[in-house]
């Protein structure tokens, strides 16, 4: 995977030496691909909700979150044994201005296992969640650090995974309140809320002031919805009501995006695959929780939101594994791509 900035390196990345051209692909398998993992995961809380708010079976919820965890281990082994064959090649990858935002898919998906197995083994659901809560905080500190430390970063470089990180924040009180005391939850939650204010007009100028994203990012714009709507569930585990004036700005701003989302679907739909395409799968999977959560008497529409939601991700997640299972037959996930000269402007539209 190749990227062009306009700025040099710093010392620290100059003084590691360039990955061998004859590596083996494991070396170019992007980090980004934990995102299946936030997909399938994020779609069986999706169906744990909507099944206990409309009274139907837990099963497809309960299977999704096996498979979830299934898909997380065969994915920890391959970068993992990326990381020890290869360490340079991840140190570039978790230090590059575009990837970089991309290392949070690894503790928010420990995070979005630990509340989808809670229900069915509550005790690999503490480990996985300490695991991702002490992750998410120390990624969380790391990349802050090297956003403001790091001068190689340009506008340019600014897409919508840089919300993943926050939304990371957010996901740890949806299995936090069970696991440990609810300061703790609060501490996680004010953190990804205050961040993910911070971080909306910067990410919004980007895409409203430098031009489109890249064809390679475009799917991210979804990323959008995922912080309302991760905030809402949020505030409901800590104790917040649907009725809440907090809990409907949340659910009204995700549907918002989501519909901003929808209007852009005919030129999203065009763009060839790439991993980032599972980016639509998380952030639509927390808004059918929301509304999952926001249906009661009187409010049916929440409830016929939610089931078709549901049903538009869950198709969405079985389409884009079976893509995902033809590119690995193809070897497109792992693919170098030639260099390039620098383009005049940073250019972030290799595959992530």
């Amino acid at each position: 995977m190749t990227f062009h900035l306009t700025n040099p390196a710093t010392p620290a990345m100059e003084a590691l030496p360039p990955i061998p051209a004859s590596s083996h692909g494991l070396a170019h398998l992007p980090v980004s691909v934990f995102a299946t993992v936030m997909g399938i995961g994020g779609t069986a809380l999706a169906w744990q909700r909507t099944a206990a708010a409309l009274d139907l079976s837990p099963l497809p919820g309960e299977v999704l979150a096996w498979t979830s965890l299934t898909v997380f281990a065969v994915v920890g082994v391959a970068y993992g044994t990326k990381a020890i064959r290869y360490p340079v090649a991840v140190r570039r990858e978790w230090r590059h201005p575009v990837m970089l935002a991309f290392a949070a898919t690894v503790p928010v998906s420990l995070l979005i296992l630990a509340a989808a197995l809670l229900s069915t083994s509550r005790s690999l659901s503490a480990v996985l969640w300490w695991a991702g809560a002490a992750v998410q905080l120390v990624l969380t500190l790391d990349v802050l650090r090297v956003w403001i430390a790091d001068s190689r970063f340009e506008p340019g470089h600014v897409h919508p995974a840089w919300f993943i990180p926050v939304v990371g924040n957010l996901v740890v009180p949806l299995a936090g309140t069970t696991h440990a005391p609810a300061e703790i939850s609060w501490f996680f939650f004010a953190i990804g809320l205050g961040y993910w204010i911070a971080l909306l007009p910067i990410v919004l100028n980007r895409l409203f002031v430098n031009g489109p994203l890249p064809p390679r990012l475009a799917p991210t714009l979804a990323i959008l919805v995922a912080p309302p709507a991760v905030a809402q569930l949020a505030w409901l585990r800590l104790g917040g009501t649907v009725t809440d004036p907090a809990a409907r700005i949340l659910l009204h701003l995700a549907t918002f995006q989501a519909l901003l989302l929808l209007v852009q679907a005919g030129a999203l739909r065009r763009l060839p695959f790439t991993l980032s395409a599972w980016a639509y799968t998380f952030p639509l999977a927390a808004l059918a929780g929301a509304f999952a959560g926001a249906s009661r008497p009187g409010a049916a529409g929440y409830r016929t939101a939610a089931v078709l939601t549901l049903a538009v991700v869950s198709l969405l997640v079985a389409a884009l594994s079976v893509r995902t299972v033809v590119a690995i037959h193809r070897r497109e996930l792992c693919r170098r791509e030639p260099s390039s000269p620098s383009p005049p402007r940073a250019e972030a539209g290799a595959q992530p």
